[in-house]
């Protein structure tokens, strides 16, 4: 077993090596970039004429419940909402992932990868403009506990009203070993606890990437090159928002609160410990790890091993 586990360590550093973007060092992060970095949930939506705010925070008329949770994370971008649609074939809300820059008047969003419709848009663009990503600039008002992002304006007869997306930053709960931005690179399938077939995941048809921080976690798959057809739910991939732990120890547990795409779970309580997903975690290095489902009472992905290197 440990010569088994070498020998995949051996390969996964290959692999990385020849991946996504790794950077010799850490690159110091400028004061926007800072205060950005976290979980944000967006509160409602702000009215604003002659650049004066005049109106209390809503939604809007049809998104009662509506929840929308994004994240910040070393360069990259994670978003995911909980809108459902039941005339698309994936029911569940939409999710994006990509990278992000700030500078002192604009918020620029390199979306490149999704789940729902936000999947199947980024795909199509990606292939009708011949690009990585799709660049989306925001105006933007930022400090340490909230920020309001303009996606432009949307004009009143006399052009001077706009619309501000409105974000509270969430506390941070706890700091671990786990936090950053991840892809799934490898899986290892057990048999009995032993391991016995390992597959690298192709990033050009599969892109599985996560970010722990301060206790919350987010995951996006976009499998719109694995999965051709646009009409089959499974084209939408998936996505999870929800709290985490990590003790340190190698137990993790995954509190999913609600889903994007294609994962059709029920919205759930924060930290329901009922249905959380249980994983034991190993570290290679600090770079990269695996996880393996823990055999539940959900027995759906006992067996199973993700191996995960860091977006860097």
């Amino acid at each position: 077993m440990k010569s088994f586990n070498l020998l995949i360590f051996t390969l996964l550093l290959t692999f990385v090596s020849c991946g996504e973007s790794t950077k010799s060092g850490p690159e110091k992060k400028s004061e926007k970039e800072s205060i950005l970095d976290g979980f944000w949930v967006r509160k409602g939506t702000l009215q604003v004429v002659n650049n004066v705010t005049v109106d209390t925070l809503f939604y809007g008329k049809d998104i009662e419940g509506m929840k929308n949770v994004k994240a910040f994370s070393n360069g990259s971008i994670f978003w995911i909402n909980n809108r459902t649609d039941e005339n698309s074939p994936w029911t569940r809300g939409n999710g994006g992932y990509g990278k992000f820059e700030v500078t002192n008047d604009t918020l620029t969003e390199f979306m490149s990868h999704g789940s729902g419709g936000m999947g199947a848009a980024m795909r199509y663009f990606r292939d009708s403009l011949n690009q990585q990503s799709i660049e989306f600039n925001f105006a933007y008002n930022l400090n340490d506990n909230y920020y309001t992002q303009f996606g432009g304006a949307v004009p009143d007869s006399e052009n001077k009203t706009s619309y501000a997306e409105y974000y509270e930053k969430l506390p941070s709960l706890r700091k671990s070993k786990i936090d950053g931005v991840w892809k799934r690179v490898y899986e290892i399938s057990y048999v009995n606890g032993i391991a016995v077939d390992t597959t690298s995941v192709p990033t050009d048809a599969i892109l599985d990437v996560k970010v722990f921080k301060d206790g919350y976690f987010l995951v996006q798959v976009d499998v719109t090159r694995l999965v051709e057809d646009p009409s089959k739910p499974e084209y939408g991939g998936g996505g999870n928002f929800g709290q985490f732990e990590y003790d340190g120890n190698g137990n993790l547990v995954e509190y999913g609160e609600f889903t994007s795409g294609n994962w059709r779970f029920p919205e759930r309580e924060p930290r329901d410990k009922r249905n959380a997903h249980y994983a034991a975690v190993s570290f290679y290095d600090d770079d990269l790890y695996i996880q393996i489902t823990k055999d539940t009472l959900n027995q759906g992905q006992a067996g199973r091993g993700v191996v995960y290197a860091r977006v860097k």
